[in-house]
């Protein structure tokens, strides 16, 4: 049988002992050690870092107040157990103080949220590295000189320019940051690319509609080379698609419209005749 204090307190175990003619009394009990409290097992992590540098810094700050806690009841009596046998029949008493009640509630919380194994971390690091990843890959495939630059080298320069490395950052720090960019464009870059080639596709199944819109908003009005025809045109497709460039073959399949090869005159209105004199 098993009593607790909140079903019978020390006194009235103890003449319960009496009544049912115990002979002897176990008594027992437990000192809080705070030394002992609130301490992470590094379990294998890297011996250069712990398990206490990787927690966030919310964490490490309610790591430090659980520790400040602890030492407030330092050598106090955390649990007392009596015992005493009738009849063949143990019968046990226990009552734990309520701070320690609090402190293990608070400490298995704060573990259940914040303690990872050597692997577990290693995959949290791996998902924020991937997350963070996957945000700076979307950001630069909605920045407009990333999408309208052509060459991959232009495209990493607009990202180290976008995403500069952490102030103060060590080797270790820059190096996972470069990775991490590095992954990041390469991911842009296909978003991009993939867009880029939906649009396209989409223009090229009415070229005829798509040349003749380009001559009615006049955008070859001023030109006179096919060079300056091309660049007016894939100026003009960047805008309508977004800030995609036109693939170099779609601009062939273009330019190859009529209306787009033959320099368009603007019309001026006759000068009225004279009258005869």
């Amino acid at each position: 049988m098993l009593l607790t204090g909140d079903e019978v307190d020390a006194e009235g175990f103890i003449d319960l002992a009496h009544t049912c003619g115990a002979r002897v009394l176990y008594f027992d009990s437990v000192v809080f050690a705070a030394d002992e409290f609130a301490v992470l097992d590094d379990d294998g992590a890297d011996p250069e870092s712990s398990v206490e540098d990787e927690l966030s810094p919310e964490a490490q700050k309610e790591l430090k107040r659980l520790r400040r806690a602890a030492r407030t009841h330092a050598g106090k009596t955390t649990v007392v157990v009596m015992c005493f046998v009738a009849e063949g029949l143990p019968h046990y008493w226990s009552e734990e103080a309520a701070w320690h009640t609090d402190l293990q509630d608070a400490w298995a919380e704060f573990t259940e949220h914040n303690r990872l194994s050597a692997q577990e971390r290693a995959q949290d690091a791996r998902q924020r590295a991937d997350a963070e990843a996957e945000r700076i890959a979307a950001e630069l495939a909605d920045n407009p000189e990333f999408r309208a630059a052509t060459k991959r080298t232009h495209r990493h320069g607009v990202a180290d320019s976008v995403c500069p490395p952490p102030v103060g950052a060590d080797d270790e720090e820059l190096q996972e940051h470069q990775r991490i960019v590095r992954w990041a464009t390469n991911r842009a870059i296909d978003l991009v690319e993939e867009a880029s080639r939906r649009i396209y596709a989409g223009y090229e199944r009415d070229l005829e509609a798509l040349a003749d819109e380009i001559v009615q908003h006049t955008v070859l009005a001023d030109a006179t080379t096919v060079a300056a025809r091309t660049l007016l045109v894939g100026e003009f497709l960047t805008v309508k698609s977004g800030g995609y460039p036109p693939p170099k073959r779609f601009m062939d399949l273009l330019m190859l419209k009529p209306q787009l090869r033959r320099r368009q005159k603007t019309q001026t209105p006759k000068a009225e005749l004279l009258p005869l004199e």
